[in-house]
């Protein structure tokens, strides 16, 4: 009998050397009246939680943050473990090498860590002296991962966490012939397959990375953030054309996609357009060209900015259901949006509300996510994440769905 696993399908092992702080700061800096608007207009969602108790959550998430991912891993196996907080009072969710959450248990859990292409396009400038950004290079984080993935592996060779990449992409900073062959690089040997998976995670354990092809399927699928530039249907002849390249390979490979939805977070770009190209809307062209593509809207399309009344829009999360009613590989995750543990409450309702052919439909597409180790800025640890949707009022079904069953098919198919 094959053993029961629980996923994470959304979160992230991004040390301090990876993201581009300069070109957020930069943006801030150039951009004054909208990150005040940004801020004021949606306060709960980061800009207390740097302040509160002096910086406590920030703190925190440091802490975690100034490890190496192999370390980063350990973490956050060890805090499901109990290993964690003020004087080990915490209750564990991971037992004698079982996973509970609701009232299943499980004997492995997948983290799904999202890498982000985070270097600026050629010809961005920071006005600084030293009047060039920091050279990013997404093969530097992915040196970072793997080896991370196989120093945890060696560490823990029985270890509970099974590791699954997604690798970052950002079409903007490629032409067509360079996607083609980034692409090819990366996935030439991609099978969507849960044994492919397993053998890559096994292998990294024995190895030294540097001397592993990097045509060997090593990621399970791409991650895309448009607030770094990237538009999912652009005007531009030539960014079309690159666009189109990598959607035609996912769709005819089988790829993954999971592209940023909330309107917050990391922004190198001017306000209005991230959100326009975040909009879950803003994918529907490249679905009516490509509509088997496999595409995660994460964060359920979260929307931050109040209203002049005083409310939070829904009009993304309601896009992405009529997606999903359209297109039969469109997929949603609850990432970072359960720092509010109230937020099950209002999926429970949401769901109770629908028809029952809709609401079919939407509970084969929901999965977990966590948005680890962002979430820290929000919530206190990996474990009390787990713990409120545990214990939420989510049926003991969903739970599962959302952990186990829509996770696992997205990721590996049926």
């Amino acid at each position: 009998m094959a053993a029961a696993e629980f996923y994470d399908i959304h979160c992230h092992a991004h040390t301090l050397s990876h993201p581009s702080f300069l070109a957020l700061l930069e943006t801030a800096r150039s951009r004054k009246i909208e990150t005040l608007y940004s801020q004021v207009s949606s306060f709960n969602y980061l800009t207390s939680s740097l302040f509160h108790k002096g910086g406590e959550k920030l703190r925190n998430m440091l802490a975690v943050m100034e490890n190496e991912p192999g370390d980063i891993f350990c973490i956050m196996e060890d805090d499901l473990a109990g290993f964690y907080g003020k004087n080990g009072t915490q209750e564990a969710l991971l037992k004698g090498g079982r996973l509970l959450v609701g009232d299943n248990y499980y004997d492995r859990l997948i983290l799904v860590p999202l890498l982000i292409d985070f270097n600026q396009p050629d010809g961005h400038h920071p006005d600084a002296y030293y009047n060039h950004y920091p050279h990013k290079p997404i093969e530097a984080q992915v040196m970072d991962v793997l080896n991370g993935i196989s120093a945890y592996r060696m560490k823990r060779p029985s270890g509970f966490l099974e590791i699954c990449p997604f690798l970052g992409v950002n079409p903007k900073s490629h032409t067509p012939q360079s996607m083609e062959a980034f692409l090819d690089t990366w996935f030439s040997g991609f099978v969507r397959s849960r044994q492919r998976s397993g053998m890559i995670f096994d292998a990294l354990g024995n190895s030294d990375v540097r001397g592993i092809s990097s045509s060997l399927p090593f990621f399970g699928g791409i991650k895309l953030y448009p607030p770094l530039g990237f538009d999912p249907w652009p005007g531009d002849r030539a960014e079309r054309d690159t666009v189109e390249v990598l959607y035609s390979f996912c769709e005819k490979k089988n790829v993954p996609l999971i592209t940023h939805c909330d309107d917050e977070g990391f922004r190198t770009i001017g306000l209005e357009d991230a959100w326009r190209q975040t909009d879950p809307a803003s994918y529907r062209p490249a679905l009516q060209e490509h509509p088997d593509l496999i595409l995660d809207f994460a964060h359920f399309g979260a929307q931050y900015t109040m209203t002049i009344k005083g409310s939070y829009p829904t009009d993304w999360r309601n896009s992405i259901i009529s997606l999903m009613l359209e297109y039969p590989n469109v997929y949603t995750d609850l990432s970072f949006n359960g720092v509010e543990p109230s937020y099950y409450d209002g999926l429970v309702s949401l769901l109770g509300g629908m028809k029952e052919a809709r609401r079919e439909t939407v509970v084969r597409r929901v999965m977990f996510g966590s948005d680890f180790l962002v979430n820290l800025l929000r919530a206190p640890s990996y474990l009390r994440y787990f713990r409120d949707f545990s214990e939420s009022r989510l049926s003991s079904d969903l739970k599962n769905a959302f952990g186990s069953t829509n996770p696992r098919r997205f990721l590996f198919g049926d």
